[in-house]
């Protein structure tokens, strides 16, 4: 029987936006590189971002990965400029996501049966703002970050921490998010069932999530059923 939802919050409850995006042509244009695709450079941000996470032998804050990623960056492109100073250009946006328009209703319905929690790779200050400015309210004891975690997704030791802490069984629970490697095989991987969120049609791939939605607006219906 379902008892409780973990919920995936970029990209899940919030809205990411062009954001990051637009941080990287802030970038790019102090150090006078508009030569350079923003989005291309943002793309190859994030996979240099999801290797230091699986593969930095000690845990960092994600601020402090930020700030690694982009000083590997501009030694690939020679760029001269310090990037433990421009890094601030990404963090800025921190704090500011914006709450898809149907997510508090779904948690209203949601929380009404099952216990939520939030789990993030993220540090927790900017969360915990999201959050409150999103007017989302969480116990902090249901608010779990790879930074309170000390783990990133797709570790198992991300997911079987949340599970230890909220003394909850891996059938009991169904993990809700956007990436199909954090928020579907790493929960799979010890034993969750996974929902994936598929805002914008894509395929899964090799990837065989337990459940889709289109938007949080499908979830209430679908956790009812395996709640029967």
């Amino acid at each position: 029987m379902l008892k409780a939802i973990l919920l995936d919050a970029y990209g899940t409850l919030f809205d990411t936006g062009t954001g990051s995006v637009d941080a990287v042509r802030d970038i790019l244009h102090l150090n006078g590189r508009e030569d350079l695709s923003p989005k291309d450079f943002y793309g190859e941000w994030k996979v240099l971002h999801q290797h230091h996470m699986d593969t930095l032998p000690q845990f960092r804050t994600e601020w402090e990965i930020y700030a690694l990623d982009l000083a590997e960056l501009y030694r690939r492109h020679g760029f001269d400029r310090d990037p433990e100073e421009d890094v601030q250009v990404m963090l800025r946006i921190q704090g500011k996501r914006v709450v898809y328009p149907e997510v508090p209703s779904a948690l209203k319905r949601l929380g009404e049966r099952f216990l939520l929690a939030v789990a993030s790779t993220t540090d927790t200050a900017p969360l915990l703002e999201d959050l409150q400015r999103g007017g989302l309210s969480f116990a902090p004891s249901r608010v779990f970050t790879s930074q309170s975690l000390q783990a990133y997704k797709s570790k198992r030791e991300f997911y079987t921490a949340i599970l230890k802490k909220l003394a909850l069984r891996p059938e009991e629970t169904l993990f809700v998010g956007d990436s199909l490697k954090n928020d579907v095989q790493g929960p799979q991987s010890v034993g969750m069932r996974a929902c994936w969120v598929n805002r914008k049609g894509g395929h899964p791939g090799d990837v065989v999530p337990d459940y889709q939605v289109a938007s949080l607006e499908e979830l209430p219906v679908l956790a009812d059923r395996l709640a029967e």
